[in-house]
């Protein structure tokens, strides 16, 4: 169809969106960076950066007249977002002029809840803090501090870890992490050694050349680019469908992804690795696999012992350039033969079989997958996940028919007890059709700009600082050891140890992100575990709910406020300050001073040199961003302002940078291809290293601990959600349908709910309800409804559409800043947390809760919306810009 061939630029051109002007003159809070450069032809100044308001990065170019910003729009350099810029970004100034942002340290003095608070100065706040945290330390050890931190202009992820494990306490945690990215980031690093695939975390890179792209099928598997990052991968996709790409797309949900596919399959929330499972057998049984790659470059014809599930070797390695050599089954001679890296053409090995070696039974890997996905026929999967089964087939068909192609996992699957196993099926269906390292593939590994990843992640961790009797203590983390990818505590198992002190009792809570209490879990279960903390600090950019319960509210910078290098496919890009207004404080720059007061207050560890690997003895701290940025941007022999003037520039052209067929290469230290960054060098389908993983923390762990209670399966199986729609389900004569979520293009997480132009498109959250279902509960389109589940009870907006599986519904988390300070908290009314699942199952390698695949059921609500909620665009009006008083910028 001639009107599906529309691509961005297009869409642009016609409506002619260059960004958004300030709606509001007057006297100006801005305090003039030293990034503005002067643009000789008029009184604007120009200003390149990067956005935050999500974690795309997109290229911004800011207007600034008077010293106040006035215009944002895309930066066409940028070769990702190539000019486009989402709603969220385009907010930013409402983001960043907003009346009720933190505009000033503040000590609460009266009781929580209150909202009686005194400003105080930043050293005052940072002095009592430390105070505390060392109080703390002396009367009941390091980890009865926990630290945490989510998602929403985050400028720095690891800030929070290094200081943590600096201070000695072993817990921090994310409400994502597990339940958002983490579950995709460790099945990619264990299998593949390479980097995730995930369009909206930017790591998607094949699918940015769109003009000439090789891509001929693009799978997107609870991805919905249009919403969660549509300036970018949103912006890729839409392009790539205009050059003839093919498209499936696995989505409760008809997004706009999914109405624009070839395919669409309204999978049933929670039950995608049965799905996956069904391909997986499909393929095998069609032998529509890559059989060369499966062979040559995967685990799968090494033999297993099937009492042990280790595979058999013939001897191990000293040298960690050369993998140990196992052992395969030899069809020339019949019998057990080792084979070495990378391949022995002597040798014919079985690809699947059952075989006795030395009196031990031993299966291929191959053979077990092939026995794993023997129940998970296409008629099996139409049924379990409500789908149609010529549908399936159609989609399985596309996506093998039309090489090369990729299939990209989004976060949908991240978000059930399933998780890990989503990730590792969704590798394993790449890997067997041979979509690795290929031009038009997603797995790749591309250069990154230099030998140091610094211009990713500026802050190493200092995981080394960390006491081996301190790692051993964190929450949860004994039975959920593939949390030790990025060093995290267990947001259940956090919330048990405050409520019960067992098995020790947190005290004291620093918590820098938007709103806990629509992030996490059964949000009202967090509520006794607040009352129970005996210090709690929230630094964020405005106030949420969670503020209610602090005890020290510190303001963090916005995106237009921050610094900070960014790499754009080939290229390096900046986030550079356009201002700096009030006392706000850059993240990275608070957890420096925090630890540096601890120092002073006696803190060993803290006095030490952090990180011998990056920042060495001669920087421990930081006293301005400045300081570290002028470190980070040493390995290009540049200052940070040599950096900013520079910026954007290519690292590599982009024939060096996009290298294909990396584990092709000769490495000169071996001689040998280099293979895949794994144990094996293989992809390593049959999954061994998640049951060393289990038994030792190992590779992740740098001391031997404890084992899990039971070993981590090297394949993926399917994991029935604890509250099942299926027949014979007690539960779902009550609650008959399942609850999804996810993200619109309007807000990324909890955030970005006070921005007045974002609140008056999409005021309140939506329940998206399928017409069969409505008519069934008596609900007309726009209808108020009462949600309710197990675990709590909301309203919501109705929106009757086809658009959404008729089992199924849809909701977005939403909290309201209009009613922080009432009975509610601005959480309780509309925000679909309420509703979710925090208690076992959990995920057995990283111990995920359920945020999506629980029942619920709907009811008609007569009387009408929440109290307190505003709904017309009027009511926005008070949080539209205002004039300020200039402050000085604080060092």
């Amino acid at each position: 169809m001639e009107n599906q061939k529309t691509n961005r630029s297009d869409f642009l051109n016609a409506t002619n969106i260059t960004g958004i002007t300030s709606a509001v003159n007057g006297s100006s809070g801005l305090v003039k960076s030293e990034s503005v450069q002067d643009d000789a032809s008029s009184a604007t100044k120009i200003v390149r950066t990067c956005c935050r308001a999500c974690i795309s990065n997109c290229g911004v170019i800011a207007h600034v007249k008077n010293g106040r910003v006035i215009k944002l729009e895309g930066d066409p350099e940028n070769p990702m977002n190539k000019g486009s810029m989402c709603a969220k970004g385009l907010s930013g100034i409402q983001a960043l002029y907003n009346p009720n942002r933190n505009k000033y340290p503040m000590l609460r003095v009266g009781k929580r809840g209150e909202n009686k608070w005194k400003r105080i100065s930043w050293d005052e706040a940072i002095d009592i803090l430390a105070k505390k945290l060392m109080e703390t330390r002396e009367k009941y050890g390091a980890e009865a501090v926990i630290c945490s931190t989510g998602g929403g202009g985050n400028p720095e992820f690891w800030s929070i870890s290094r200081f943590c494990n600096v201070f000695g306490t072993p817990n921090w945690f994310e409400p994502g992490c597990a339940q958002c990215y983490l579950p995709r980031t460790l099945a990619n690093d264990l299998m593949y050694g390479g980097s995730d695939y995930s369009i909206a975390d930017s790591n998607c890179l094949e699918i940015y050349d769109t003009d000439e792209t090789p891509i001929k099928c693009l799978v997107m598997w609870g991805s919905a680019p249009s919403y969660s990052s549509p300036a970018m991968g949103g912006g890729a996709v839409a392009d790539l469908r205009a050059n003839g790409v093919k498209t499936v797309v696995i989505d409760p949900r008809m997004t706009p992804d999914a109405a624009k596919a070839d395919v669409w399959l309204p999978i049933r929330p929670g039950s995608d690795v049965a799905l996956m499972l069904a391909w997986t057998r499909y393929i095998i049984d069609k032998k529509l696999y890559d059989e060369d790659f499966v062979m040559k470059w995967t685990n799968l014809p090494y033999l297993v012992d099937v009492k042990t599930k280790m595979l058999l070797r013939a001897n191990k390695s000293n040298n960690p350039k050369i993998p140990d050599t196992f052992m395969v089954w030899d069809t020339k001679t019949n019998s057990a033969k080792p084979l070495t890296y990378p391949w022995n053409d002597n040798l014919t090995p079985a690809l699947e079989g059952t075989f006795m070696v030395n009196g031990i039974e031993c299966k291929t890997g191959f053979q077990l997958l092939k026995e794993r996905v023997e129940p998970y026929t296409l008629e099996k999967a139409a049924k379990t996940c409500w789908l149609d089964v010529n549908k399936i087939e159609e989609a399985i068909n596309l996506y093998t028919q039309n090489s090369p192609s990729g299939l990209n996992l989004g976060v949908a699957t991240d978000q059930s007890p399933n998780s890990v196993q989503a990730a590792m099926a969704a590798v394993n269906l790449n890997a067997l059709m041979g979509n690795i390292e290929k031009p038009g593939t997603l797995m790749q590994r591309f250069e990154t700009s230099g030998a140091t990843p610094v211009l990713t992640y500026i802050v190493p961790p200092a995981q080394k600082m960390l006491p081996e009797e301190q790692l051993k203590k964190r929450l949860g983390g004994t039975e959920y050891k593939g949390l030790l990818q990025w060093w995290a505590a267990q947001p259940s198992s956090v919330r048990d140890a405050i409520i019960t002190g067992k098995p020790y009792k947190p005290r004291v809570w620093i918590e820098r992100s938007g709103n806990k209490l629509g992030a996490v879990a059964e949000s009202a279960s967090w509520v006794p575990a607040l009352k129970e903390m005996d210090f709690i600090v929230h630094m964020y950019m405005y106030p949420t709910s969670f503020s209610n319960y602090a005890d020290l509210l510190l303001p963090a910078s916005e995106w237009l406020e921050t610094d900070m290098p960014v790499e754009s496919c080939n290229k390096i890009f900046v986030r550079q300050a356009v201002t700096h207004l009030w006392e706000t404080m850059d993240e990275t720059l608070f957890w420096s001073k925090l630890a540096k007061r601890c120092a002073e207050l006696g803190h060993e560890n803290c006095k030490k040199a952090f990180d011998e690997e990056y920042m060495g003895a001669d920087l421990p701290y930081w006293n301005s961003m400045e300081e570290l940025l002028n470190r980070c941007t040493s390995v290009f022999d540049m200052t940070w302002d040599e950096f900013k003037k520079k910026a954007p520039f290519e690292f590599l052209p982009k024939n060096e940078w996009k290298q294909y067929y990396v584990y092709k290469q000769i490495d000169p230290k071996t001689g040998k291809a280099r293979g895949f960054d794994t144990p094996s060098k293989k992809i390593e389908i049959y999954l061994e290293s998640l049951i060393t993983l289990g038994r030792t923390g190992m590779p992740y762990s740098t001391y031997k601990l404890p084992p899990a209670s039971k070993d981590y399966d090297p394949l993926p199986y399917y994991l029935e959600p604890s509250e099942s729609p299926l027949e014979g389900s007690e539960l779902a004569k009550e609650y008959p349908l399942v609850m999804t979520n996810g993200r619109i293009p309007f807000y990324h997480h909890n955030t970005l709910r006070n921005v007045p132009w974002l609140r008056e498109m999409y005021p309140v959250p939506e329940i998206w309800i399928h017409p069969t279902a409505a008519k069934t509960y008596g609900i007309s389109h726009g209808d108020w409804v009462w949600v309710e589940s197990l675990r709590g009870k909301i309203k919501a907006k109705s929106n009757v559409t086809k658009g959404i599986n008729s089992g199924t519904v849809y909701m977005e988390r939403f909290t309201f800043p209009e009613n922080y300070h009432t009975e509610t908290e601005g959480w309780r009314e509309m925000n679909v947390n309420v509703l979710s699942k925090s208690t076992a199952p959990f995920n057995d390698v990283v111990g995920t809760y359920t945020l999506r695949g629980y029942l619920v059921k709907i009811s008609r609500a007569d009387d009408g919306p929440p109290k307190g909620v505003w709904t017309k665009p009027d009511q926005f009006k008070t949080w539209l810009p205002q004039p300020s008083d200039p402050t000085e910028v604080v060092k």
